[in-house]
């Protein structure tokens, strides 16, 4: 069981969504979502938090990336500051989330992905701070991406061998995003 979340925020008259990309292990090569197994006594929803702020090593809402880093103490001041976003969009719209397709009867996938909306930020400076670790102070090498959202729907469409599995196997994930894109871009 495990949970993750896929941010999106509005940006240049577009919906863009975050992922992340590893360089080594069976994850290199694919979009990946922030995300992992549920820790004890955790809701899908307490991963989802955990796992982003974790995953991005505490440096998407550092003021310092210098100082950012996976210690218990950051990870902990960060958790509320990525729950609070994740309360404003799931108040107002609870269904933005989605199962990763179960699979066999015999192994389901239980899985929960949501869409939360947080503030936008420039990458790079994230990414270049991933890239110039030659101390090891990063558990792992990452790099963010923005998606526009027509990229991604064309992804699912037409190369969804490019998502990480869980992400291919999220239920009505084209739909979801085609309602989130309405939500935020409405007529325009």
């Amino acid at each position: 069981m495990g949970a993750g979340v896929i941010p999106f925020s509005l940006h240049e008259d577009d919906v863009c969504f975050l992922f992340q990309s590893t360089f080594s292990g069976r994850k290199t090569g694919y979009l990946i979502d922030f995300g992992g197994g549920l820790g004890e006594g955790e809701s899908f929803r307490q991963t989802a938090v955990r796992e982003f702020v974790e995953e991005t090593e505490t440096m998407y809402f550092s003021d310092d990336l210098q100082q950012a880093s996976r210690n218990a103490e950051k990870v902990d001041h960060q958790i509320p500051i990525v729950d609070a976003l994740f309360e404003k969009t799931l108040s107002d719209h609870p269904d933005w989330w989605r199962n990763r397709a179960p699979g066999s009867r015999l192994q389901p996938k239980m899985w929960r992905t949501y869409f939360i909306e947080f503030p936008y930020r420039d990458i790079q400076a994230l990414n270049r701070e991933w890239q110039q670790d030659s101390v090891g102070r990063f558990k792992k090498r990452r790099e963010l991406t923005w998606v526009a959202s027509d990229e991604l729907l064309a992804l699912y469409a037409n190369t969804p061998e490019r998502l990480w599995k869980r992400v291919r196997q999220l239920e009505s994930a084209p739909a979801l995003i085609r309602s989130i894109v309405e939500s935020k871009l409405g007529d325009s």
